[in-house]
């Protein structure tokens, strides 16, 4: 791995590297946390969290959809709500 890693020019390159990849990458899939520790043999999530590695832009647009749904959900119990009265 050394060897790879000199020839990319990617000094910080192990194998370990490929772990926080498949790890993010889980995360991207919308795995949770729970589902990803355990396919990487973790007891700890904190051991987790420091595989993940979600950029800003990630998390907002999770924000964005989770807020969406929420407020969806809210609107059509509004609705509900004042049909009944």
């Amino acid at each position: 791995m050394e060897g790879i890693s000199e020839r990319s020019g990617l000094a910080r390159l192990s194998t370990h590297t490929f772990r926080h990849l498949r790890q993010t990458d889980l995360a991207r899939a919308e795995w949770t946390i729970d589902q990803i520790a355990q396919y990487a043999g973790h007891r700890d999530l904190a051991t987790t969290m420091k595989y993940i590695h979600l950029s800003g832009r990630e998390l907002a647009a999770r924000l964005h959809r989770a807020s969406a749904s929420v407020q969806q959900a809210r609107e059509e119990l509004l609705a509900e709500l004042a049909a009944t009265r």
